[in-house]
């Protein structure tokens, strides 16, 4: 017998756990300032997800999750998959494909195809016999969500970012920037959104919250995971090297996952929980992307 306000209980306690530990264990490296974290867990973990939370509240009930079906994949082969695609995909595959593609753009081509086949086509038909209950909104509702979410999204990369910098060095003329301005955000909402929000809310979260019984407690666990998934791919591709840190170890790499990547997926779970709608997800999650990815996508396609 489920109980939700249990599982909830649990998943909370357990992501906390996990961050408290993971922060502590960050604190050991020199150098290391606690503010930043701290900083974006306040925003991106705990304001952006009020703020879904306030521009998707509801008179119309959300439809309960349900259990799965008895022939549907449940939950450990997601998690199986999920853990498999993190080492053999993120982790060597990408570090394969680097090697054999070491130039542009034909680098960036073979990454996004190698995405879109393991994050959105094989776990839609190894897993999505179940479909998701229906959101209670309307396209304008969504579109609204959309306007103010990526508004406070993209502010806050304008402000606190690094992208903004990185693109005033590179100094691309307002021609570059005509083009290449909506086709980043084009190719960020097909290569993260459309990849993450798939394989990571419209799978795991769904299944998470059909075995739970929680939406809550599959938001936490479902952030929680995604923020592991990407440590394979920090520790064997070098990602220690962007952050300063001298070298990486798996413990690091799991440790940086969870305190710097993890809160980003929350305010996406709760979006899925109230809306169920990737057409909001999506491109959401793409312009969520584009500053921080405009001078690497420029560079990427001119040679700059």
């Amino acid at each position: 017998m489920h109980f939700p306000g249990r599982q909830a209980a649990i998943a909370l306690v357990v992501a906390a756990a996990a961050y408290v530990a993971a922060l502590l264990f960050l604190s050991r490296e020199p150098d290391f300032s606690i503010v930043e974290p701290l900083f974006l867990l306040g925003i991106v973990g705990l304001a952006f997800p009020l703020l879904a939370w306030l521009l998707t509240r509801s008179r119309i009930p959300m439809a309960a999750a349900q259990a799965p079906a008895p022939r549907a994949p449940g939950l450990p082969a997601v998690l199986a998959y999920l853990a498999a695609f993190a080492v053999l995909v993120l982790g060597w595959g990408f570090s394969a494909i680097n090697g054999a593609f070491p130039w542009e753009p034909a680098q960036s081509i073979v990454q996004v195809l190698v995405k879109l086949a393991t994050m959105v086509v094989l776990p839609l038909w190894l897993f999505a016999a179940l479909r998701p209950a229906p959101g209670p909104f309307g396209s304008r509702r969504l579109w609204l969500v959309f306007a103010v979410m990526g508004a406070a999204y993209l502010g806050l990369q304008a402000v606190f970012g690094r992208g903004l910098a990185t693109l005033a060095e590179l100094a691309p003329t307002a021609a570059t920037l005509a083009w290449a301005i909506p086709l980043c955000w084009l190719w960020q909402t097909i290569e993260a959104g459309l990849a993450e929000e798939v394989l990571f809310r419209r799978i795991l979260q769904e299944r998470l919250a059909r075995s739970t019984r929680s939406q809550v407690a599959a938001v936490a666990w479902a952030s929680l995971l995604f923020g592991c998934a990407h440590a394979p791919g920090l520790w064997l591709r070098g990602g220690h090297v962007m952050e300063g840190v001298a070298s990486a170890t798996p413990a690091w790499a799991l440790a940086y996952s969870v305190v710097m990547i993890a809160p980003a997926g929350i305010a996406f779970g709760v979006l899925w929980a109230r809306t169920r709608s990737l057409w909001l997800l999506v491109p959401l999650h793409g312009l969520v992307d584009l500053i921080p990815q405009l001078a690497p996508f420029i560079r990427t396609w001119t040679g700059s």
